[in-house]
């Protein structure tokens, strides 16, 4: 008890210090490479809608498929780098969920694909092997609630937790954005019918496919929002520092735009539309490090077809101007086990590296009506992540010796091993050496 209560003790007082990147007011992104990163197989129209997360060190992404004017969905089979997404295998879902949002649940030890255009106003699926296109498990009710003044419905759902609450946000195509929450001990469920209006603005304004993100290191959220514009689709962007917050306005309309035609290098597409900011992890706290920021998009070169017959294909867009790296504004306990990690994807490997510093401190189918869209399904198909175990060994030495042994086991989809030593000495010498190996 004694050595239990000794190590809590100094195990408060030291914290980590995480460095980080905040976001530009005014970004500016390269487009990697000018051009689609893949072309639709199987005679689809168009690729659109993408979600992105990173699974055993590769990319693994779903989207919409479009044939003909019907939506369905899909997911690209693993690639490594960004040039091998051309290459990589497109396989249909038969059962579609359309503008889907994909992530590991990690409290239910589960990954999670929601979407839209089910039999409920979002609905969810559950799977242990997020590889396989059609081994998602029968459809749920995630929403079940409107959008005041919404012409066609909620659409674009994502959802996002922090360390107490799963929360919902979506669109309307109507120039508001709405949220809902349950708590987190209750998801994967039902959000129910009760939902708050938290945006306000003219329709091209607050148009479409919101998404939302942790910033790496700070307590900050960022959302991000597709507009319409003069030129063509674009983002604009808020932030928040609570999710049940007030989103205060970073990067505004066209002329001023989180990512958009005037401040992107891309000259093939006039449109920046629906897709997800790449992300350090792949579970439900959606966090992005802006030091290293990559987005993936949809984009198109001209057309005149209908809006369910635009040719949307992926690309990709980079940062090049996050601001300067700082430290400090993450500092979390090391009682609680939180370490600084990220996932960093290479030019031909991907690989996971970890760092902190230790001080000794006091504490989208735009207009589309429900009658004109159909989903339709296509064929096609692609283990868990293993365990992980954790030991910790203390040894303090005063007058006694004792040694306390902990395992525990879970399922995680990352490899990562972070060895943090840390020794304070006064009238006694305390050693705490914390080894993590997820396989």
């Amino acid at each position: 008890m004694l050595l239990k209560t000794s190590l809590s003790m100094l195990a408060t007082a030291i914290a980590v210090s995480a460095q980080y990147c905040d976001l530009p007011a005014k970004p500016q992104w390269a487009a990697s490479p000018d051009g689609p990163l893949a072309q639709p197989m199987h005679n689809w129209t168009s690729l659109k809608d993408f979600t992105h997360v990173p699974y055993k060190g590769q990319h693994l992404v779903y989207g919409s498929n479009v044939n003909n004017g019907s939506y369905g969905s899909m997911n690209f089979g693993l690639f490594n780098n960004w040039a091998d997404m051309s290459t990589a295998s497109q396989n249909g879902m038969k059962s579609p969920a359309v503008a889907p949002t994909l992530f590991y649940h990690a409290p239910a030890n589960i990954w999670v694909m929601a979407y839209q255009w089910g039999a409920h106003s979002f609905s969810y699926r559950t799977s242990t092997d997020p590889t396989n296109a059609n081994g998602w498990g029968p459809e749920q009710a995630l929403y079940d609630g409107g959008a005041t003044g919404a012409p066609y419905g909620p659409i674009d759902q994502t959802v996002i937790a922090d360390d107490t609450n799963m929360w919902l946000f979506f669109a309307g195509d109507n120039g508001q954005i709405y949220r809902a929450s349950m708590p987190l001990g209750n998801f994967p469920g039902n959000f129910g019918t009760t939902f708050e209006t938290i945006l306000n603005d003219t329709t091209p304004n607050l148009f479409e496919a919101v998404q939302v993100y942790k910033l790496k290191g700070q307590t900050k959220w960022l959302m991000m929002v597709e507009c319409e514009g003069t030129v063509g689709r674009y983002f604009r962007s808020f932030t928040a520092t609570n999710l049940g917050g007030k989103f205060t306005e970073l990067s505004g309309l066209e002329s001023n735009p989180f990512a958009g035609k005037s401040n992107t290098a891309i000259t093939w597409s006039a449109e920046i539309s629906h897709g997800d900011l790449i992300r350090s992890t792949d579970d439900q706290t959606f966090e992005i490090d802006p030091c290293n920021l990559e987005f993936l998009i949809q984009g198109r070169g001209p057309s005149n077809v209908g809006y369910n017959d635009l040719p949307w294909r992926p690309a990709l867009l980079t940062l090049v101007n996050p601001s300067p790296m700082q430290t400090g504004g993450g500092n979390s306990s090391i009682a609680s086990s939180s370490m600084t990690s990220s996932t960093t994807f290479a030019t031909s490997t991907i690989s996971t590296s970890s760092s902190a510093s230790v001080t000794v401190a006091p504490t989208t189918c735009a207009s589309a009506t429900a009658s004109t869209v159909t989903v339709t399904s296509s064929a096609s198909a692609a283990t868990c992540p293993t365990g992980k175990t954790s030991t910790v060994t203390k040894t303090k030495t005063t007058t006694e010796k004792s040694t306390e042994t902990k395992t525990t086991t879970e399922k995680m989809t990352k490899t990562k091993t972070k060895t943090t030593t840390k020794t304070k000495t006064t009238t006694e010498k305390s050693t705490k050496t914390v080894t993590v190996t997820k396989i």
